[in-house]
């Protein structure tokens, strides 16, 4: 039997119909930041699904103008301690219980997915893209090792070599470049994102589940050995660099210079 449990989050608004769940993440004014409330949803969310045998196919998207812009650097900085301490567990549970969802997920990235945001749309199991998606994983930029799960996701779908070039500059990727290199399978209009997305995820509902969990358990077991192999030295090491002068001073450039573009865009021409 499944969960009869409702779907009730702050931070995730929930919609499920003919087997198919919709996920939005819901901090539209904040481009879907992931702070620590969020984080903290996802890891009850995974689990949650993964109980629900009514649930047969999810898709991921985001709310607003973004996908997520990723880690929520306005929030209050942590260097060390307890709390830093179950940050990071909890970003390693983020990652490990999508890779273990049984049913098959699928990214609508509506906008920009940047750093975890970017993570969490790569390890979904399909990713659509709308023309207006930009991907990125700026953690160096930003003085941090890119210990999320990026180093899980990227080598994987682009090769190493690419990976590399994207990893340690933090550039940007569109949508089109990104179909080209692997990051997505699919770049489309925005207005249809979500129709071909849950086109797509009802057919995978009404498939044999067996057959279509099976399957991707088989897949995953190749990226859960390489995020065993790899995440708790990533981790580590982007812990590590929290404490450094490189970490804040890079978030302060970053916040200033967000907050430049947001007065100009508010000044009339």
């Amino acid at each position: 039997m499944g969960t009869t449990a409702p779907y009730d989050y702050t931070h995730l608004e929930i919609d499920q119909r003919d087997g198919v769940l919709t996920v939005r993440l819901d901090r539209p004014d904040d481009y879907n930041a992931i702070n620590h409330d969020l984080h903290t949803e996802l890891i009850a969310l995974w689990g949650q699904i993964r109980r629900d045998r009514q649930v047969r196919a999810v898709v991921l998207t985001g709310n607003g103008r973004a996908f997520s812009a990723g880690g929520n650097l306005k929030g209050p900085r942590m260097s060390a301690g307890p709390e830093l301490d179950a940050f990071f567990q909890d970003a390693r549970s983020i990652i490990i219980e999508l890779l273990e969802l049984p049913q098959p997920i699928i990214a609508a990235v509506n906008g920009p997915a940047i750093g975890l945001g970017a993570t969490l749309a790569l390890l979904c199991d399909v990713v659509y893209a709308s023309t207006d998606a930009v991907i990125a994983d700026p953690h160096v930029t930003v003085g941090v090792v890119a210990g999320d799960g990026g180093v899980v996701a990227w080598p994987w779908l682009t090769g190493m070599a690419r990976a590399k070039e994207y990893l340690l500059t933090g550039d940007k990727v569109g949508a089109v470049e990104a179909e080209r290199i692997g990051l997505v399978n699919r770049v489309i209009e925005p207005s249809a994102l979500l129709d071909q997305a849950h086109a797509l995820a009802r057919r995978l509902a009404e498939s044999p589940v067996r057959a279509v969990q099976g399957t991707k358990a088989a897949l995953n077991i190749i990226l859960r050995d390489t995020a065993n192999l790899v995440l708790d030295t990533a981790l580590a090491t982007e812990k590590e660099c929290f404490a450094s002068g490189d970490h804040a001073r890079a978030v302060e450039a970053f916040l200033a210079e967000r907050e430049t573009l947001k007065a100009a865009a508010r000044t009339p021409a």
